[in-house]
């Protein structure tokens, strides 16, 4: 289901259903995290706010795994290097953002 895009009238590629977590209550009184999937074309305020930041939670860990590797690396490699990892991502979204033609000229 993450693979299911469409393309918004800005002409952007958007993933058309994104999970969230949501506590369920059984029929034995207990409650438990099951995943729902919304369709973000139709999708509440309250459900894409919830969604929108599952992602960004997921992505937060990504990063947090990608630290650890770099920390560790750097800290128990055999050769003495250093590798510098920044996460700060407003350059990578910027150029990502950026137009890939632009108009009269060639490419």
């Amino acid at each position: 289901m993450r693979d299911e895009h469409y393309t918004d009238p800005q002409g952007r590629s958007v993933r058309k259903l994104r999970p969230f977590r949501e506590d369920a209550q059984l029929l034995n009184g207990e409650c438990e995290q099951t995943f729902l999937w919304v369709d973000m074309q139709d999708a509440t305020p309250k459900q894409a706010l919830k969604a929108l930041q599952y992602g960004r939670q997921l992505a937060v860990h990504d990063c947090r795994q990608l630290k650890s590797g770099v920390d560790s690396y750097n800290e128990n490699n055999p050769h003495g290097a250093y590798i510098e990892m920044s996460f700060d991502f407003r350059e990578d979204m910027e150029e990502l953002e950026a137009p890939a033609h632009y108009p009269g000229i060639a490419s």
